[in-house]
């Protein structure tokens, strides 16, 4: 069966054994890749993995259960089996939406010509990048990865009150890692192009921007332990974002492991920031029409707004809990239970540059590089984390920084924020937050 085929099949076995209601979501994609060292193909990949999963409302109570065997005694065994869950779980308080008219939006997540992609283009391409990496610089001491490769995903999502919505999407990418050194100090490089458009994937580009990110933090020193200007670069703060997206996340504010409980239309943030969940932009790779359990999304929701916390996100269950309205934000694979997620996670551009930021303080230190996260918790919000980077004193590089440890509080640096740059990193990525100007940071040298 193809994944049409086995998503009728399990619609068809729902209605046979009778059950209330239930939805499913399918899956099928496939990875190509390779990887080049030192112009020799060390290894390929070709992957394909598919699976489809159900969850069966019966009498309101849940079952779940999934298959990755397309074959009717396969589907039809986890339709069984998913039934006999509800025998023994709670009741779960929620109904599943009906089909809604979805908004027109190409969202040009599928590029057909990517499909054409072989690996003997794969090779010209990584080669190539190889080649260009280690010309990149006269410092780069060793190119321990290049990949090039593709991938392709469909996906299914359907209901027994008649919502069926598939999507197709694909994605190219290109990039390296390389090792560059001076005296006895090394650093990693790296830089990735991923997209549709692989018109971008300019090997030599690819190389001299990996080549800058390792170069650009030789000679690397310390700093004396103390209080801080930083700037977190765009290609840094969404990381930091993303850690932190949880807390807004109406599940976990009613399970009470959110510091957000009961600040809905309070000031959370300095004025100067602003959280969008944006369902609709064009080839941004979070964007969809319909979120994992049916419900359309919206093409903005306010989340944070000049630092006012307007709205939490709900899938169905927790929309039900506060019997509100869900948002569209309901995320499952097909062997998981419903969650929450950000469609894209967007802070809106600010109108300062990068140069102004970093001049707006007499010490000032610019991130561009994080080291490990274990040192944060989305719960608590505590952010211990190895920061390098540039530090800057007015307005002018001085010297790379590394061996140095950020610590604050997320929940603290939101009101600490006093800039937000003109401009994004070019990371395919569902996370656009620019760079962010945070005042007295705690830095331990």
């Amino acid at each position: 069966m193809n994944l049409e085929q086995a998503a009728g099949f399990v619609l068809e076995e729902g209605k046979r054994y009778g059950i209330d209601s239930f939805d499913l979501i399918a899956t099928d994609s496939e990875d190509i890749g390779i990887e080049v060292f030192k112009g020799r193909i060390v290894s390929t990949e070709t992957s394909r993995s598919r699976g489809v999963g159900i969850r069966v409302l019966n009498n309101s109570r849940p079952g779940y259960s999934y298959s990755e065997r397309f074959s009717k005694e396969a589907l039809s065994q986890m339709v069984r089996d998913a039934m006999d869950q509800t025998e023994i779980t709670d009741p779960l308080d929620m109904e599943l939406p009906g089909p809604k008219v979805l908004a027109e939006v190409d969202l040009k997540h599928y590029n057909p010509e990517l499909e054409k992609l072989d690996f003997a283009w794969m090779r010209e391409l990584g080669q190539a990048l190889d080649h260009a990496s280690w010309e990149s610089d006269k410092r780069v001491e060793n190119v321990p990865h290049v990949g090039v490769g593709r991938s392709s995903t469909q996906s299914l999502i359907a209901n027994s009150k008649g919502v069926y919505v598939k999507k197709e999407s694909n994605v190219a990418y290109l990039g390296t890692g390389l090792v560059v050194a001076e005296g006895d100090i090394k650093k990693m490089g790296s830089y990735y192009r991923s997209g549709r458009d692989i018109s971008q994937f300019d090997p030599s580009y690819i190389a001299k921007e990996a080549a800058y990110r390792g170069t650009e933090l030789l000679g690397a020193k310390p700093l004396p332990s103390g209080v801080y200007t930083i700037v977190l670069g765009n290609r840094i703060s969404p990381q930091i974002f993303g850690m932190f997206s949880s807390p807004y996340f109406a599940d976990a504010v009613q399970k009470g492991s959110s510091r957000l409980v009961g600040k809905l239309g309070n000031e959370v943030a300095s004025p100067v920031l602003s959280i969008y969940c944006e369902a609709h932009t064009p080839d941004y790779p979070g964007s969809r029409l319909v979120d994992a359990e049916g419900i359309p999304t919206s093409a903005r929701t306010k989340v944070l707004e000049n630092g006012v916390l307007k709205s939490y996100l709900y899938n169905l269950e927790s929309a039900k809990k506060d019997n509100v309205a869900p948002t569209g934000h309901g995320v499952r694979s097909y062997s998981g239970r419903a969650g929450t997620s950000f469609s894209n996670m967007i802070v809106p551009l600010g109108n300062k540059t990068r140069e102004e930021l970093l001049a707006s303080d007499t010490h000032c230190i610019l991130v561009t590089k994080l080291e490990g996260g274990a040192g944060c918790s989305a719960v608590s919000g505590e952010i211990s984390i190895g920061i390098q980077g540039i530090y800057y004193k007015n307005g002018k590089p001085e010297h790379a920084v590394d061996r140095i440890t950020m610590n604050t509080n997320y929940f603290d640096l939101l009101h600490k924020i006093q800039g937000i740059s003109n401009e994004y990193s070019d990371s395919y990525s569902s996370i656009k937050v620019p760079d962010v100007l945070i005042s007295e940071i705690h830095v331990a040298g």
